[in-house]
């Protein structure tokens, strides 16, 4: 059995990678046709191109793992049944689920792996990815201006802001808070604040004392000085990382501040769901293709092509239809996150009750 367990793990490995390579240079090479205009209009160089597509193609391997693992599983065993490989080993009283536990143990490590990857490197890669894209596309660069910022300074102080003016040096719509072990101590709520003399003022607000005992003590001000707020101007132009370019830690914790400040949450809940969802589509989309592969009979590499190609579709339209229910709130952020998840692993389980063993 180990011999066989070996044999099964090297012919799917194989399958995988080929699959793998063949999609990231797909990739690239339809990402290169498309951007070789902006390349040579902004007078790129060799060195940034290479940046570009480097940092670039830790995203485009997470995201076309799913189909690779299912193109790999699925030529894997219908190769293996078109030979009646399957065949005979059932014949020797080996059954259906004793021949698809390596590749399954092979897919869950996959999927641990595609976690750690998407939670340690594609973040970093894709923040210096998208840097290098502003390098090159430099007039996409403005002065710095935002809309909902959120940041948090030394003495655990955060500050929220409904939008910032860099040109002026001032925001809008401001909230200040100060925490201690996560609890709030004190709140002001301004309606602008600015920059003046080196230090922040806040205009025209209220300020909120709490107190141990559960007391409120509250004030009202024309202006106030903020000297304990460390933060520079500009702190506040540099741009908000995006959650693609956050880890798991860091999208977490945006989110719980920015509940904090009242701001709604909900895409990136669904985001902070899905960096657990997707990398486990793996498994499940391998365990489907390679239960469709073992029962093949006379299917050609072919028609398990446009098989895998017709299920890689329908999985990501799953996938962007459930993100869209939870971004809307039509579903709960969890349950748009796993939508694709639930519906591909029960195809999975149906189609191996019903398999013939």
């Amino acid at each position: 059995m180990r011999t066989l367990d070996l044999y099964l793990t090297r012919r799917f490995l194989l399958c995988l990678g080929l699959a793998v390579v063949s999609l990231l240079l797909i990739s690239v090479v339809i990402d290169l046709t498309e951007n070789i205009d902006t390349f040579i209009d902004f007078e790129a160089r060799p060195g940034q191109i290479l940046l570009y597509y480097a940092y670039r193609m830790p995203y485009w391997l997470i995201l076309t793992l799913p189909i690779a693992a299912l193109l790999g599983s699925l030529f894997a065993l219908t190769s293996l049944s078109r030979e009646n490989e399957i065949t005979a080993m059932k014949a020797t009283g080996i059954s259906l689920y004793r021949i698809l536990t390596p590749i399954l143990l092979c897919a869950f490590a996959v999927s641990v792996l595609a976690f750690f990857f998407t939670d340690r490197v594609v973040p970093t890669a894709t923040y210096r990815y998208n840097q290098i894209s502003d390098e090159i596309k430099s007039y996409h660069r403005n002065d710095g201006s935002r809309r909902q910022v959120l940041l948090q300074d030394t003495g655990e102080q955060l500050v929220y802001a409904r939008s910032y003016d860099a040109l002026h040096q001032r925001a809008d719509e401001v909230s200040w808070e100060r925490l201690a072990d996560n609890v709030p101590m004190e709140r002001i709520v301004a309606r602008r604040m600015e920059w003046r003399n080196n230090t922040w003022h806040l205009l025209s607000g209220r300020h909120f004392s709490f107190a141990v005992d559960g007391t409120i003590e509250t004030s009202s001000f024309d202006t106030l000085a903020l000297p304990s707020l460390s933060l520079r101007p500009i702190d506040f132009t540099r741009q908000q990382k995006a959650p693609e370019e956050m880890n798991y830690a860091e999208l977490a914790n945006y989110i719980e501040r920015a509940t904090l400040n009242g701001e709604d949450a909900t895409r990136q809940q669904v985001d902070l769901h899905l960096k657990i969802a997707f990398p486990l589509t793996s498994f499940i989309i391998i365990a489907l293709g390679a239960i469709l592969g073992a029962n093949a009979r006379r299917t050609g590499l072919a028609n398990s092509f446009g098989l895998g190609v017709l299920l890689c579709f329908a999985y990501y339209s799953c996938v962007k239809a459930g993100q869209a229910l939870g971004w809307n709130q039509f579903l709960d952020p969890w349950l748009g996150a796993w939508l694709a998840n639930l519906i591909f692993a029960g195809l999975a389980l149906m189609l191996l009750w019903r398999a013939h063993k």
